[in-house]
């Protein structure tokens, strides 16, 4: 591989992945609205907690879970179109993955908006594709199997298709450069959340929130609650 292309493609991805379409969409819709102030209540305790990344979750709370899920399909797209562009100029070489890792990287860490980002996820999913779509549909829906009724636990549903896109892919190629950028951008995601999940944590230890009611706070948090609850799964908190 050409160590030049590889840094244009680096470059160029993270450039491109550090534009936040969520922050467009939100200025066209809701004008003077800051996605960095955005804050979860918790009807109970009158309690809130500040997020720390600011993505597609992020604008639906505003802006609604439609709003919200289309921001989440072009940020797929962001992820997406870019490295199957690289991909089809170079077939023979995964310089495509070089530019999806760089996406993701800008998407959460954007020199733009002072490093700060979204959670990375749909970009992810968006190189994901382009690197194998038929694994990226079966992990995600796996994922969301497991999560749902094996491990009742909503952070699997989301995260974990990345996860098992790992085993997918080493076991279907046994590429060993994919499989370790398959690694790096899941620590990438999960190195993403954790301020969000030290924040969450601190909340709900100082009992400004738990984690039914800040579900309800978050259209996508509201779905999978009302899909758990048809399905016969505990949602509250136990006394």
């Amino acid at each position: 591989m050409d160590i030049y292309l590889i840094l244009i493609c680096s470059v160029s991805g993270y450039l491109l992945g550090s534009f936040s379409i969520a922050r467009l969409v939100t200025r066209i819709a809701a004008p003077g609205t800051d996605l960095e102030t955005v804050e979860l209540p918790d009807r109970n305790t009158g309690g809130t907690f500040q997020l720390k990344t600011t993505g597609a979750t992020t604008a639906s709370m505003i802006l609604g879970p439609k709003v919200g899920g289309l921001i989440g399909i072009l940020d797929i797209l962001k992820g997406a179109v870019p490295s199957l562009i690289v991909r089809l100029m170079f077939p023979d070489q995964p310089y495509f993955l070089f530019t999806g890792l760089a996406v993701v990287i800008g998407h959460v860490w954007p020199i733009y908006y002072r490093f700060r980002g979204g959670g990375g996820l749909s970009p992810a999913l968006g190189t994901l594709l382009v690197l194998d779509p038929v694994g990226t549909l079966v992990s995600v829906i796996l994922a969301f199997l497991i999560g749902m009724f094996l491990l009742k636990e909503i952070s699997f549903i989301v995260m974990g298709g990345p996860i098992l896109f790992i085993f997918w892919i080493a076991i279907r190629t046994g590429n060993w450069f994919y499989i370790i950028t398959s690694i790096v951008l899941n620590i990438i995601l999960f190195v993403a959340v954790i301020p969000d999940v030290a924040v969450h944590l601190r909340a709900r230890k100082a009992g400004k929130t738990d984690l039914p009611t800040s579900m309800d706070s978050i259209p996508m948090g509201q779905m999978m609650k009302k899909m758990m609850q048809k399905m016969g799964m505990k949602t509250d908190k136990e006394d």
